[in-house]
């Protein structure tokens, strides 16, 4: 318990940020692709006894690449529904990988101590990315272009879905992304304020479900999906907070 608690607070430090930038820059819809393509990927790894996170990682890079080689929502939705329906066709063959609900739905109470330590590099290493691209996010976000900042956005995604999919599940764990992000946009102004509200909301939304999940018997990826949803939607109902 005490790892997964560790590994929640860990991915939301991370996740909170990250999808302030992703709504910023209008790649939402990349977040959901990456998350949900590497399907494949990801049960080819439980069938082989490999590490997940070598089936993510590979996952994500098949899927950056096609989606990188096709122009437009459309293409895209056609690569990740391709994907997603082999990823289906492997995980429903005959040789079902084991422990099928935790390549969708995540597990965190079953996170090893080599999984946390991963997670943690990777964590650390996705926040440094975006301290050192914060001035080309930022001019990129509000003067609505992208380049080499999106670019560089759509592989700390990448990188944060790795570490995120071995708790969180592949199905989930966007919710722990834009969530909070998009209520720290509603709540407060300032761009340094709104990526440490939205830090600070991942981390409670993860915190507060997989204490919910513990309690009731639920898993734990799908309550910290609903929380992060609900506080979400609560922001929605109040006004932002004044600008210092």
């Amino acid at each position: 318990m005490q790892r997964a608690f560790v590994e929640t607070i860990v991915l939301g430090l991370a996740c909170g940020p990250l999808g302030v930038w992703i709504l910023l820059l209008r790649r939402s819809y990349a977040a959901e692709s990456l998350s949900h393509a590497m399907l494949p990927g990801l049960v080819i790894a439980a069938l082989a006894g490999l590490p997940l996170i070598f089936g993510a990682a590979a996952g994500v890079l098949v899927a950056a690449i096609l989606i990188a080689a096709v122009r437009g929502d459309v293409g895209v939705a056609v690569v990740v529904s391709g994907l997603f329906g082999l990823g289906g066709i492997l995980a429903l063959s005959p040789e079902t990988p084991p422990r099928l609900g935790e390549l969708l739905f995540g597990d965190l109470l079953g996170v090893t101590t080599g999984d946390l330590l991963v997670a943690v590099a990777l964590t650390v290493g996705v926040l440094v990315a975006l301290a050192l691209a914060y001035r080309s996010l930022a001019v990129a976000g509000f003067e609505q272009r992208g380049g080499r900042a999106d670019l560089a956005l759509l592989a700390i995604l990448g990188v944060t879905t790795v570490a995120a999919v071995q708790g969180l599940g592949n199905l989930l764990l966007v919710a722990l992304i834009l969530a909070p992000a998009a209520a720290a946009l509603n709540l407060a102004q300032r761009l340094p304020s709104i990526l440490t509200l939205a830090a600070v909301l991942a981390v409670v939304s993860g915190v507060a479900g997989l204490v919910i999940s513990y309690q009731l018997e639920l898993a734990a990826g799908a309550s910290i999906a609903l929380c992060a949803t609900a506080l979400s939607g609560v922001a929605l109902l109040k006004p932002k907070l004044a600008t210092p």
